[in-house]
């Protein structure tokens, strides 16, 4: 078991854990996305900007070839390309001429803080970033067809590496095309958004697990402690030691397993105690009558009794074997009672008729104790549904209770009555010894006897009233007990009657 908890313990953490880095992988990517985009086509607005300014600049001072009007108003270049990089700081600026040959390489050189213009010849040496000084083919096709054209990517082979760029046609006066121009900023610059808040996430998302990991395992713990203490208690129970109990905190589901848990416990101890009591009194209600028959068969056989009172010893071997033979059939019922080896057979009959002939059957009784019996029946055809040998030994059992305990000449009573649910219900009411309030709750139980009623009961084998309540149990039904010690005590049971 304490493996098992472990296992849950760990498959809590590792799902927690995948779900947490599942979650913060796709939250992260997709905001870092996001961004990129965003952080793309600003700037590609930028640098759509940036094209606008060097394509006012020489519309306004064009004539000639594009090096010879550029070089002619290098001023006014660096002018536009200034503010160019004020739009984007980190732009790069490629102008070529109309046969794609590029002749003007710009930055922005933030040590003298002004644009640095480099011209490009054949005998140039190659400009950095860039595999070739010629634009590609397809740039020039696409931008004649779309006039202006933006990417992410290495422009067809222009670069080494991918771009963000955006070019333009440059037009003279007469709106033929004198050149191109290529504003771009290279994700290799350090200006890769996507790239640092990938970083950013990833370790946050490092310090995040390890605080859920302390935290999740915080958690499974308490979960799982319940259920460790229940385990332990489980196998203290498998050493049959049942005193043991689970704390109850909270009000959670948990919280509920530990309660049932300790009712179960209460009640494994309960019918613990109540076996090793069964077993130490019925030890006892065997040994009794056996030491008594033994002894005074010991005695008539050693000739120790007199022949003229072997008789008057044999009655009393006599009355012994009749009670011993009472406790054993008494406890074979029992024990088909509980294994439900004994089937009722529930039918319809009168219960009034068969009350009447169980009284009738004590009328001698009745009359030793001058008992003053009412028979008080609400209907004399009442019909109950049940086993009617089985209820009418519960009615003799309860019937012959109350006349040993009563007092003589006091009163007794049988009731039958119908109750508010349909149900019928049987009482026996008697004037007597009674029960004592905090024996009331034990009077169903195996060999209970009220110690009051020990001087009067010294046939009984104090299992009567526990038979009959699992016969009434067995048919649905409700046996109780209401008595005043000193005076009075009734004894009543409640049977399925039939519908109107």
């Amino acid at each position: 078991m304490k493996r098992i908890l472990k296992a849950v313990t760990t498959k809590y953490m590792v799902i927690f854990m995948a779900l947490i880095i599942i979650t913060v992988f796709v939250l992260g990517t997709l905001i870092a996305n996001i961004v990129s985009n965003f952080s793309v086509d600003k700037k590609m607005d930028e640098l759509s900007t940036s094209n606008v300014l060097i394509k006012t600049y020489y519309q306004e001072a064009a004539g000639g070839t594009v090096t010879k009007s550029l070089q002619s108003n290098e001023l006014e270049l660096k002018k536009a390309l200034r503010v160019a990089f004020l739009t984007s700081g980190n732009c790069r600026v490629l102008i070529a001429d109309k046969d794609g040959e590029v002749v003007v390489h710009s930055y922005n050189d933030t040590v003298k803080h002004e644009p640095a213009i480099q011209y490009i010849s054949k005998d140039s040496a190659s400009i950095d970033s860039l595999k070739t000084t010629t634009l590609p083919d397809k740039i020039l096709e696409r931008i004649n067809e779309e006039k202006d054209l933006s990417m992410n990517n290495n422009c067809y082979g222009l670069f080494d590496n991918n771009a963000i760029w955006f070019a333009s046609s440059l037009y003279n006066a007469r709106g033929e095309i004198e050149g191109y121009v290529i504003s771009f900023e290279q994700e290799n610059d350090g200006n890769n958004l996507f790239s640092e808040m990938l970083r950013s996430i990833s370790l946050t998302a490092l310090w995040l697990l390890v605080v859920m990991l302390v935290a999740i395992y915080v958690v499974s713990y308490k979960v799982t402690t319940p259920l460790r203490e229940i385990s332990n208690a489980a196998k203290s129970f498998a050493r049959g030691k049942f005193d043991v109990r689970v704390p109850e905190r909270g009000n959670d589901e948990l919280t509920d397993l530990a309660r049932s848990f300790n009712k179960m416990a209460v009640e494994i101890q309960s019918k613990d105690d109540m076996q090793r009591q069964f077993l130490s009194n019925a030890s006892h209600d065997l040994r009794t009558p056996m030491t008594t028959i033994a002894g005074f068969i010991d005695g008539i056989l050693d000739g120790a009794i007199p022949k003229e009172k072997q008789d008057y010893y044999l009655n009393i071997i006599k009355n012994e074997v009749q009670r011993l033979s009472r406790l054993v059939s008494s406890l074979l019922d029992i024990s088909r009672l509980q294994s439900g080896e004994r089937k009722f057979e529930k039918k319809k009959f009168n219960i009034c008729e068969l009350s009447r002939q169980t009284i009738i059957s004590f009328e001698n009784q009745f009359n030793e104790k001058k008992l003053d019996v009412e028979f008080d029946a609400e209907d004399y055809d009442m019909v109950a549904i049940g086993d009617r040998d089985a209820i009418n030994r519960v009615i003799y059992n309860l019937c012959h209770n109350a006349i040993k305990f009563s007092y003589e000449k006091g009163k007794y009573r049988v009731r039958i009555y119908r109750t508010e649910d349909g149900r019928v219900c049987f009482s026996v009411y008697n004037e007597g010894i009674g029960i004592a309030r905090d024996e009331l709750p034990f009077v169903f139980d195996r060999f209970y006897k009220s110690d009051k009623s020990r001087g009067l009961d010294k046939a009984g084998v104090g299992l009567g009233l526990f038979i009959s309540k699992t016969i009434i149990d067995s048919h649905d039904g409700d046996i109780r007990v209401e008595s005043e010690f000193g005076k009075w005590c009734e004894f009543s049971f409640t049977l399925e009657g039939e519908k109107n």
